[in-house]
Order: structure tokens, then C-alpha cells, then sequence
């Protein structure tokens, strides 16, 4: 039997396939009708399968037929109809065949085709993911415990639940991890928690458990699927926290948390078009459980008022559904409750369940004392031709030990026989249960490795942001210090050209005082030309100020402004005192504008002619400006006398602050320093740094031939 659902399941799979292989369809080319056809099918299948398992399998049965004829490529809508294939298996307890769908589900999501889209590979990975839970669920049933945990654990290390849980079909697969991991931490897996009395917990397993609890709760927030999955989690968290509120007495308040998920449950099945005999059979058992759990006395639940409260509410929901004596008053209640839950489980197509609520109900009623209804549980269980070997080995061992136990059968073959079975099958269990702890300490191990490497990594990721920090830092601490030290550098230079300047003020203003201190000692002076002297020394020392500003770099604002240059020759010229009689002062006309500084301008010329003056015997000194010849932008101005000349050493630090030059033959001579073309350059400089960057000034001389100054001044509408 079971080999023939693998291979039908197989020749299923392969069906579909190869017709995918012989036609050229794309995910842009599907019939939209067929797809919303088989979308409707595989919804038909997923809604019918806690109610109606076949015609969950029926339907499921006929979206592949359609996926297999007409769109083979349509893959979600085949992944979805294989898991809800395995789940139907899984709820006629047909392990195999559940298998078989499930390896399926994951092949499919493993091939290049369905990962080469980014959105269908993440349905993939969600299908896997729920294919993988349904295997986890039939290693439970089989009691292979260490095999389904470290299913679930590879599960959850694969963080695939937890990359987009806003979507709807996360929301199922999330909540179907949340519905696994409860049963299987809390009622397969842990042995004592399979007993409904003497159950012991370590602290250390309840603060666990509560961590779990507390964690599903708050992430199911954010959740929604349909209500039969609403139902499902709602009785893994009221099963948890019984289970709980078993080991921790002192607690009430843990037991009402079962009541509100056992009441929100009884809720959701009185509407008609949500009632499933399934999940109404869960509600029943659950609350003969606790009525059979000797840890829990009666007292837990009718004297604490939110128990009571919620008890009478689902009493009240559960009357209205099913017609029995539900009443907590009942003497015969946990028997009542066990007789419903059972009787319902065997309306359903689910024979693990059939043998499972058999199996309590007949342990409650030898418990009690009621052997009779022991016996016909029994009897029920014997009869049931649904349930097979191997279904479920914790239910089959509890069912030949009852049976034993109760003296069911005077056969002594029929004991010896329910012996060797028992006796097989918890074999298998202890020898699960142990693997299942040898997994435990593997993994207990592996984390315990991978945390001391995580604190590795974490003290070496400490220390190498430390080390960046200090490297980062250390290195702003450079930038720091050498821009200080350019700072401390561009201020010396500044110190130094100012004492430069001030020097070179001094002397300039030395240099224009002399002239006229000579004139004026000189004994044949007419008292015209004495007078005028005088004139020209009064205006030399109103300058003083603006020559003092000079010497502060920032001290004098640049005001720019567009002047005709004859003007500046008018002025330059009736300020200058010919030092000799016998050489002529020559001024060109001239038209052109100048953009720059008037006043810095009037003194650069002042200064060049004074300067030639002061330099020139006989002869004479011309001053003339023209539009330059290599950039008409500029205007070129010249100062050219026939005076003494330079060699070429005083020609090179001509215009140098930090070189004292002797520009005369005479080194007893009252001027000839140079300090004035010093200034010169600096008026330039100002001129060039606010204008067109290209003013400059150079001389050209020779020893005894006189020389020739030129200036470079920004023009500005000279051009034609």
C-alpha cells in the first residue's frame, strides 16, 4: 500500500514535468482564466483540509491535472497544490504518500527555472519551508524525534520565515512554524510532558517554555491567515500553557491563559460557516486533559474567578454546539468530556486521531475506575480498521499496555503478543529519545562553540574599531597639527612681510622726505620755489596714514572702481619736485581707463617717476601708456629716464623685500634703497589679486643708459 502511493505521487510529479519540457509557455504567456482555475482549486483544497481531507485531495488532484495539460510552468500554483497534497495525506494519516508530496514541494523549489525570477523564488522558498514543516509533523507522528528537531532547526537557521511577514502566505507558513515547534517542544519531544499526570519541568525548561510562549504570541500579532489556522495556533498555546500550569501551581493565572485560547476557539466554531468537527474535538479533549491531570485539582479552575469565568463561557459556546451535559457540576465531567472529544475524533477522516483519543479516553476511565468504559474504548480501538502498524508507535505501545493492564484479553497468546509489540515499539521510542538527547548535547555543544566564537569575533570586531578609532583619530590629529603649522607658517610670513612693509613705509617715507629736505637747506632757493617745496612736504605727510595702512596687509580695503589714467598722470604730475634743473618731466596724454584703485594707482606712478627723478642728472623722464600689445585687456605703462641705470644683480632683487639694494652710485646718498618699488610691487600685487589675475611690473636697465619701468594694469573699455 505504501509503495503504490509513492509511485503514483512519483508518476504524478514526473507527468507534469515532462509536459513542462514539451511546451514553449512563459510566465507572460499564461491563460489567466486557467490560472485563476487552478488558484480557485488549490484555495478549495486548502479551506477543506482540517473539514474534509478528500475533497481536499480532490481538488488538489485536479489543479495538477490542469497544471500538467495546460500550464506546466504556472510553478506556484504546483507547489501549492503538492503541499496541500501532503497535508490531506498527512490528515488520513497516509505518512507515505505525505512524504512523497512533500520531497516534491522541495525538488521543485530546488530547480533553476522556478529560482530564476526573483519573486517566484521567494514562493519557493516559502513552499519549501511549509512542505519541510509537514515533515517535521510525520517524523513527530513516527516518534522520530531528533530528526524532526533538527528539521525545525535548520528551518529556523534558514531565517526565510522572517525576510518578508507581511505577506500572506509567510503569515501561513509562520504560523504553521509556531504550531510545530509548540507540539513538538512541548508534548512530543519532552517525555514527561507525554504523561497527563506526574509531569515535572526543570525552572530552566519553564523559563524556556514561557520565553517560546511569550515570543509566538507577540510575533502572531502581526499574522493573519485563515480561522482554521487561527483555530490550530490558538490550541498549540492553550495545550502550552496547560502543560505549564501543571508544573507551576502557584500560578493561576497560567491556566486562564488556556481558557482564553480554548474560548476564542469555542467563539470562532459557534458561527455555522466556521464550525469544523476537527478543531471542536481539540476544545473537548483539551478540557477532559485537564480535568484528568492530577496535578491540576478542581479547585484551580472553579475557585479562581477568571477560570471560572472563562470556563463557563466556553461551557456555554460548546453546548450550544454539541448537545451534551457539559455542566462543571457534572459528576461524570472528565468521562463526559472524553466520551464528546472521542466521538468527535472518530467523525473525522484522521485514523492517528481515532487511536490517540481512544488511547486517553481508556487511561482516564482506568484511572477512575470505570473499567467498563475502559473496555468499550478498547474495544473501539481493536475494531478500527483505519489505524495500521507503525501509524503511531507512542499511541500503539499506551494502547497494548492498557490493554494488558485492564486484563482485556484471558488469552495468553493475545498478552504475550501485545507484550513483544509493546516492547518493539518502546524500544523504537527509548532508542528516538536518545538520539533525540545526543542531538540536544550535539547542539547544546555547537552553541556553546559558536557563542565563544561569536565573543572571538566580537572582542576582536571591538578592538579593530578601536584600533580604526585611534588610527581615525590619530590621523585627524595630524591634519590638525599641520594645518596649525601652516597656520603658525603663513602667519610668520605674514609677520615677516609686514615688518617688511612697515620697514619699507619708513623708508619710503624717508625716501620722498629727502628731496625736499634738501631743497629746502639749499642756500640759493627762491622763495617761490621754497614755498612750493613746502606744499609738496605737506602733502607727503598727509599720506602718511594711507602709507601706514600699507603696512598692515588687511589694513588698506581695495576700492575698485574704472578711472581715465590721465587723471592720475595730472595729479602725479603737479605733485613731483625735479630734483635737477636740467632734467624735463614728460607726461604723455593719454585716454585710457583704468579698473583698480585709484588712489594704490596714483601712488605706484608717483613712486616710479619720483624714484627715476631722484635717479636722472640730465636728460629727462617720460611717462606714456598704451594698450598692451600681447592681451588688450591690460594697460601697459611705462616710466623711462635717462638716469643712472643698474647692473644686473640690482635688476634681480629689484622688487624683493627681503633684499636691500643700493640703487645708487652713491652710497652716502639721502635715497636710492629701493623701498619704493617695493611698494610698487605690493600695489601691483593688490591689483592682480582683485582684478584679472595678469597686472605685474618689471624693469629694464643697464649700467649707465637709464632704465625703464613697466607697469601691467587691468583696462576696461580700450579694447576697440
Amino acid at each position: 500500500m505504501k509503495g503504490f502511493f509513492c509511485w503514483i505521487s512519483w508518476l504524478t510529479i514526473w507527468a507534469v514535468l515532462a509536459a513542462g519540457c514539451g511546451k514553449e509557455h512563459s510566465d507572460g504567456q499564461v491563460d489567466l482564466r486557467l490560472r485563476a482555475r487552478i488558484d480557485r482549486l488549490n484555495k478549495g483544497a486548502f479551506m477543506n483540509r482540517f473539514e474534509d481531507p478528500h475533497l481536499s485531495i480532490n481538488c488538489a488532484y485536479r489543479a495538477v491535472d490542469l497544471l500538467r495539460d495546460s500550464l506546466p510552468n504556472y510553478h506556484d500554483g504546483l507547489m501549492r497544490a503538492y503541499n496541500n497534497l501532503a497535508f490531506g495525506y498527512y490528515m488520513l494519516a497516509e505518512h507515505d504518500s505525505a512524504a512523497a508530496y512533500t520531497d516534491s514541494v522541495v525538488w521543485v523549489a530546488e530547480q533553476p527555472t522556478v529560482n530564476r525570477l526573483r519573486t517566484l523564488r521567494r514562493n519557493a522558498e516559502v513552499e519549501r519551508v511549509i512542505a519541510q514543516l509537514i515533515q517535521v509533523r510525520l517524523l513527530q507522528r513516527s516518534c522520530r524525534i531528533a530528526d524532526s528537531y533538527q528539521l525545525l532547526y535548520d528551518i529556523n537557521q534558514s531565517k526565510v520565515l522572517k525576510r518578508q511577514p507581511d505577506n500572506y502566505l509567510y503569515s501561513f507558513a509562520q504560523m504553521e512554524y509556531f504550531i510545530t515547534s509548540l507540539t513538538l517542544n512541548y508534548h512530543y519531544r519532552n517525555s514527561a510532558l507525554a504523561s497527563s499526570s506526574g509531569t515535572t519541568l526543570s525552572e530552566d525548561t519553564k523559563a524556556a517554555m514561557r520565553q517560546l510562549l511569550s515570543e509566538v504570541e507577540t510575533a502572531r500579532q502581526g499574522l493573519m491567515c485563515d480561522y482554521a489556522e487561527d483555530m490550530s495556533l490558538n490550541y498549540a498555546l492553550a495545550h502550552s500553557y496547560y502543560r505549564l500550569a501543571a508544573t507551576s501551581q502557584s500560578d493561576p493565572s497560567l491556566l486562564g491563559k488556556a481558557y482564553d485560547y480554548l474560548d476564542a476557539n469555542a467563539k470562532m466554531l459557534a458561527i455555522p460557516e466556521q464550525g469544523c468537527i476537527y478543531h471542536l474535538a481539540n476544545v473537548f479533549q483539551l478540557q477532559a486533559f485537564i480535568a484528568a491531570d492530577t496535578n491540576i485539582q478542581r479547585e484551580t479552575y472553579t475557585q479562581n474567578a477568571r477560570c471560572r469565568k472563562k470556563l463557563a463561557q466556553l461551557m456555554h459556546h460548546t453546548q450550544r454546539i454539541y448537545a451534551t451535559d457539559t455542566s462543571l457540576a457534572a459528576p461524570d465531567y472528565g468521562l463526559n468530556m472524553f466520551d464528546v472529544s472521542t466521538e468527535l475524533f472518530f467523525q473525522t477522516a484522521d485514523p492517528y486521531q481515532h487511536l490517540g483519543a481512544v488511547v486517553a479516553a481508556a487511561e482516564f476511565c482506568l484511572q477512575v475506575g470505570a473499567y467498563d468504559q475502559a473496555y468499550n474504548y478498547y474495544s473501539m480501538a481493536l475494531e478500527d480498521t483505519t489505524w495500521h502498524d507503525g501509524m503511531a508507535p507512542k499511541f500503539e505501545s499506551m494502547l497494548y499496555d492498557g490493554l494488558i493492564r485492564m486484563g482485556y484479553s484471558t488469552s495468553a497468546d493475545d498478552n504475550a503478543r501485545w507484550h513483544a509489540r509493546e516492547m518493539e515499539l518502546l524500544d523504537l521510542i527509548n532508542h528516538n529519545e536518545s538520539a533525540d538527547l545526543m542531538l540536544q548535547d550535539r547542539l547544546f555543544r555547537s552553541e556553546t562553540r559558536n557563542q565563544y566564537y561569536i565573543q572571538t569575533i566580537v572582542v576582536g570586531a571591538v578592538f579593530l574599531i578601536l584600533l580604526s578609532v585611534l588610527v581615525v583619530l590619530l590621523r585627524h590629529r595630524s591634519k590638525v597639527l599641520r594645518r596649525e603649522k601652516r597656520a603658525l607658517q603663513l602667519a610668520k610670513q605674514q609677520d615677516i612681510e609686514r615688518i617688511a612693509n612697515v620697514e619699507t613705509c619708513l623708508s619710503v617715507m624717508r625716501h620722498d622726505i629727502n628731496p625736499f629736505l634738501s631743497y629746502l637747506t639749499g642756500k640759493n632757493l627762491s622763495p617761490e620755489m621754497r614755498q612750493e617745496v613746502l606744499n609738496q612736504l605737506l602733502r607727503t605727510f598727509a599720506n602718511i596714514k594711507n602709507w601706514t595702512n600699507l603696512s598692515i596687509p588687511s589694513g588698506l580695503q581695495f576700492q575698485a572702481s574704472v578711472f581715465p589714467l590721465g587723471e592720475v598722470f595730472d595729479s602725479v604730475s603737479a605733485s613731483c619736485v625735479r630734483l635737477h634743473p636740467d632734467v624735463e618731466l614728460i607726461f604723455y596724454p593719454t585716454t585710457l581707463n583704468i579698473q583698480g584703485d585709484q588712489q594704490l594707482t596714483e601712488i605706484l606712478i608717483r613712486n616710479l617717476v619720483n624714484n627715476a627723478l631722484q635717479h636722472t642728472q640730465r636728460g629727462n623722464v617720460t611717462v606714456l601708456a598704451e594698450v598692451s600689445q600681447t592681451d588688450n585687456r591690460f594697460v601697459h605703462i611705462k616710466v623711462n629716464d635717462t638716469g643712472t641705470g643698474m647692473d644686473s644683480e640690482t635688476l634681480e632683487n629689484l622688487f624683493r623685500a627681503d633684499k636691500k639694494v643700493q640703487t645708487s652710485s652713491d652710497p652716502d646718498a639721502p635715497h636710492g634703497t629701493g623701498f619704493g618699488l617695493i611698494l610698487c610691487k605690493y600695489i601691483i600685487k593688490r591689483h592682480d589679486d582683485n582684478t584679472l589675475r595678469g597686472c605685474r611690473i618689471w624693469a629694464e636697465s643697464e649700467l649707465g643708459k637709464g632704465s625703464t619701468f613697466h607697469c601691467l594694469l587691468a583696462g576696461s573699455g580700450n579694447e576697440g
